[in-house]
């Protein structure tokens, strides 16, 4: 069956390279929607969606755009009539996948466009600052695919001919099999990290009781943050949020910080939540190896992943920020407190074990905590099976 495929870009600069991308997935039996974005410049070829028709879909003509006072104000708005026509396709259900391709400008405009996209539909970003720190995490969708091109995009040549027909092949290829994301079960997310190891235990638990379980990576922008995102798109029917150590990360500045919301959403959506502070003893260095402090405990996990010792009163700070956001909660909350440690670093032996830190986050929380949440605590380590035992026995309770 054949597939209709957005192709996302500027003709005035990209032509050549959105033709190519069109001829190969035409040769392949589906069709190429072209959306031009560009502001200036000649049109080599008719777009499906013209420039004056995204700025329309802006609200604004396209002299308007171009006049609007900067380059970067225009191009916000192309990338909001953008965003506005791709919604318009997909409510209609006239396409099945979204390629974009460009420099700085393209880039900034494509992924402005797939942020906005459900999880499950297929998107794939061809661009020249692909993994430059101009591109970061909180700026690519949930689900997509970047490609960097080793060389400018101006213009065919050998190399780029290569990089577009691969991309070209990928994006085909993701439109082939693409389909809608149904859930048939209960679907329940538990928050986890490599030194927290309850999920072992929960996931078989909850999967004999008849619900489907989703484990998300605690790591920031690539975990907390897209957790957030996909409870705000309505997929769980509950979480089991054991692993928030971004909570402090972002109190701290630190490298896995997932954004202000972290820990808010469930609880604007009214479901039910689990939740302990798994993580919330450190957080990680967000610079280089040779800048570590030297008067802090630090574990170095790897040259990439540096943890930080946080403080007896970054903790309690941290403490009392997850108070507050489970406070405003619409649904049913308990916080399960292991006593006995937070992680793997946070046991006798461990880099960060510290049970004075521990104990000041525990009152910290019984003195922000409104009486609505309940907090329960269990003398036991986060990593037992007992802890796990006890998250199955609670989800029970507040999920009957």
């Amino acid at each position: 069956m054949a597939k209709t495929i957005v192709i996302i870009g500027t003709l005035d600069t990209k032509a050549e390279e959105i033709a190519f991308i069109r001829d190969f997935v035409e040769e392949k039996g589906h069709k190429a929607l072209i959306i031009d974005c560009g502001m200036a410049g000649a049109v080599p070829f008719q777009p499906d969606v013209t420039r004056d028709g995204v700025a329309l879909a802006a609200g604004k003509t396209l002299r308007e755009v171009a006049e609007s006072g900067n380059e970067g104000e225009s191009i916000a708005l192309m990338a909001e009539g953008a965003v506005k026509v791709v919604q318009n396709l997909c409510d209609e259900d006239a396409v099945d996948a979204l390629i974009g391709l460009g420099g700085s400008m393209g880039t900034s405009l494509g992924l402005k466009v797939m942020r906005e996209l459900p999880v499950g539909f297929p998107k794939l970003m061809v661009s020249t600052i692909a993994f430059t720190p101009l591109v970061t995490g909180d700026k690519v969708a949930m689900d997509q695919v970047m490609m960097q091109t080793p060389v400018d995009l101006w213009g065919l040549n050998v190399v780029t001919r290569r990089v577009l027909e691969s991309a070209a092949a990928a994006i085909v290829g993701m439109a082939e099999v693409s389909k809608k994301i149904v859930i048939e079960k209960p679907l329940i997310a538990v928050s986890t990290r490599g030194i927290t190891w309850y999920v072992n235990w929960i996931k078989p638990m909850l999967e004999e009781k008849g619900y489907e379980v989703v484990v998300i990576h605690a790591v920031g922008m690539v975990g907390g943050k897209i957790f957030e995102n996909l409870i705000r798109e309505g997929l769980f029917s509950a979480v089991i949020d054991l692993c928030t150590g971004e909570v402090i990360e972002e109190l701290n500045g630190g490298a896995l910080r997932a954004g202000p919301e972290r820990l808010e959403t469930a609880g604007e959506m009214g479901i039910p939540q689990i939740v302990a502070p798994g993580c919330m003893e450190f957080w990680h260095w967000p610079g280089s190896i040779d800048t570590l402090p030297k008067d802090r405990r630090v574990h170095i996990h790897n040259p990439l992943v540096l943890g930080v010792k946080a403080t007896i009163e970054e903790m309690a700070q941290a403490a009392k920020v997850m108070a507050e956001k489970l406070n405003k909660a619409k649904g049913p909350v308990t916080v399960l407190f292991p006593l006995q440690g937070l992680d793997f670093h946070d046991r006798p032996g461990g880099s960060f074990y510290d049970p004075e830190g521990r104990m000041k986050f525990l009152e910290t929380l019984k003195e922000y905590l409104a009486p609505s949440v309940r907090l329960i605590e269990l003398d036991m380590h986060i990593n037992d099976k007992a802890f796990a035992e006890a998250v199955a026995a609670e989800f029970d309770k507040i999920c009957s």
